[in-house]
């Protein structure tokens, strides 16, 4: 990996060497804001409102790294002492503006200097330790396969490192774990899963293509308004660098009328423009987008993946046509376009919504100098990917799957696109994280696709038990044959029990995302012995 250790004092003299900073809130920013501070020489300490007991296992056994460099933790304490002592603060963003802590901060200001250090700080520190040319992928639905789609595509050029949620490594936490431990691996890129709460960490870095899968409703309790969360999403384009290109799903109806003029963007869809309702409001395509990459005369092959042609369009690349190279070192940058072009694809991904992810990798590769012959190879040869649409196992003729979908539109884009021989028998796992998601409405859509639900109440993130909450699905679903039961493997093993041959189970849910080898261990603890 190319950086360079970053021994100077940190963008104008707001932060020296040897400073005594205060990180307030033990989440996903302020965990690696803690250790990119302490990793350049100074005395951190880390405090959260929430005691050790009460966060999540990964969460402690991250903190338990960091205690051991040398940061002190305060956790579920009162915070006074720990702000009397700092000379410098880090604020998570995902503290409330209108917190307590923050107003014992500004009480404490009124007395002493105390520097502030926020997110772009820390995107700017990263940015000049680690330098190479990085694509980054945002959205709701379809991020982790996109992103591990331009990363198999990448790797048969390229040394890419990878940081995504299939990885279980967010961004940020990712790259600092990779500079703290001064790993001499010599990457030529990166490709870059960036979630709505990552992205805000990112402030600062430069990437050269940036995608965004599409923007439906999701984690909405984190956000006062659904414009909130399509900008924070956005904001993806606030990171390009000056020669940046922009992939964006053209039949979103979100995507396709946001202001992007300003950018060079290539739009990608099958040219049915969507719909999405929300809280009463119906958000629709009011035209059609002129799209770059379209994707057309589709085959579906149900669990076998999909034909199509693809038509590429005039789209702009990065590569600078006086110099032949991406990151141009020209005084003056002259864009290179792609002229028009066509290709049949076959890929082994199931359903619709994989098609999408497939255009916005081939615009990404094409966007990066990718011909379209090398750039259909490397997609078709994508066949699996963990958690995904993933083939556990065949049970006396019953195929058995697990997919992460748990929101009500990646439940809907899955379960429209299977085309199951006998019945459909769906397992689930609590659809709430600490993110409390729609169930009824889950529950509504399992119901129209679905012969069998079994939920599981058991929440796999935080490991507690809800009925109501899986309750709340099955009122949503209404199904002749519905059943509740505490966890993953009991619900496998009853799904198991009721399943004949032609028959199909799935299991979703966020657990598949957030614990997978759990998840997936149950289920195959369900199995009957050989």
């Amino acid at each position: 990996m190319h950086y360079n250790k970053y021994t100077c004092n940190l963008l104008d003299d707001r932060m020296k060497m040897h400073t005594k900073i205060l990180v307030v809130g033990a989440g996903n920013a302020g965990r690696p804001a803690a250790q990119l501070l302490n990793y350049l020489g100074n005395e951190v300490r880390l405090i959260d409102q929430k005691s050790y007991s009460e966060l999540p296992q990964k969460a402690k056994n991250q903190l338990a790294d960091l205690e051991s460099s040398g940061i002190i933790l305060e956790l579920g304490v009162d915070p006074q002492d720990s702000i009397s002592w700092a000379e410098a603060v880090f604020i998570s963003p995902n503290i409330s503006k209108n917190a307590e802590i923050r107003e014992l901060i500004r009480k404490e200001k009124k007395k002493k200097d105390i520097k502030e250090i926020n997110t772009a700080d820390i995107g700017q520190i990263l940015n000049s330790l680690v330098q190479m040319p990085i694509v980054g992928v945002a959205g709701t639905d379809g991020k982790t396969t996109t992103t591990n789609m331009i990363f198999h595509c990448f790797n048969q050029a390229y040394n890419p490192l990878l940081f995504s949620s299939l990885q279980n490594s967010l961004v940020i936490e990712g790259l600092i774990r990779l500079i703290v431990s001064d790993t001499e691996i010599d990457f030529d890129m990166a490709v870059l899963e960036l979630p709505h709460g990552t992205i805000r960490m990112t402030e600062g870095l430069e990437i050269l293509v940036g995608v965004v899968t599409n923007l439906t409703p999701d984690h909405m309790e984190e956000f006062d308004s659904y414009s909130d969360y399509i900008q924070r999403n956005l904001s993806i384009k606030d990171l390009l660098h000056e020669n940046g290109i922009l992939v964006v799903n053209g039949d979103d109806p979100i995507l396709s009328q946001a202001d992007l003029d300003n950018y060079e963007t290539i739009y990608y869809g099958l040219n049915q423009p969507k719909t999405i309702e929300y809280k009463d409001e119906v958000y629709k395509n009011t035209e059609k987008k002129e799209l770059n990459i379209l994707a057309h005369q589709i085959k579906d092959k149900g669990l076998y993946g999909s034909e199509f042609e693809v038509k590429v369009f005039k789209i702009p690349t990065l590569i600078c046509g006086n110099c032949m190279k991406i990151n141009c070192d020209c005084s003056t940058f002259k864009r290179q376009y792609m002229e028009n072009q066509t290709t049949k694809i076959e890929i082994s991904l199931p359903s619709i919504f994989n098609i999408e992810n497939t255009l916005a990798t081939i615009a990404t590769t094409l966007a990066w100098g990718y011909d379209l012959k090398t750039a259909k190879a490397c997609v078709e040869t994508f066949t699996k990917l963990k958690g995904r649409f993933e083939k556990i196992i065949t049970v006396d003729n019953v195929d058995v799957y697990m997919d992460a979908a748990h929101n009500p539109d990646s439940i809907e884009m899955l379960l429209n696109s299977l085309k199951v021989e006998g019945r459909l028998i769906v397992t689930l796992d609590n659809p709430d994280t600490l993110t409390i998601r729609d169930k009824l409405r889950i529950g509504q859509i399992i119901g129209k696709y679905a012969d069998v639900l079994i939920v599981s109440a058991k929440n796999e993130t935080t490991k507690t038990i809800d009925t109501n909450a899986a309750k709340e699905v099955l009122d949503g679903a209404k199904l002749d044959e519905q059943h509740m039961t505490m966890d993953v493997k009991e619900a496998m093993k009853q799904a198991l029990k009721i399943a004949v041959k032609g028959d199909l189970i799935i299991h979703m849910g966020p657990g598949v995302v957030n614990e997978y080898q759990n998840v997936k261990n149950d289920i195959l603890r369900a199995l009957p012995p050989l």
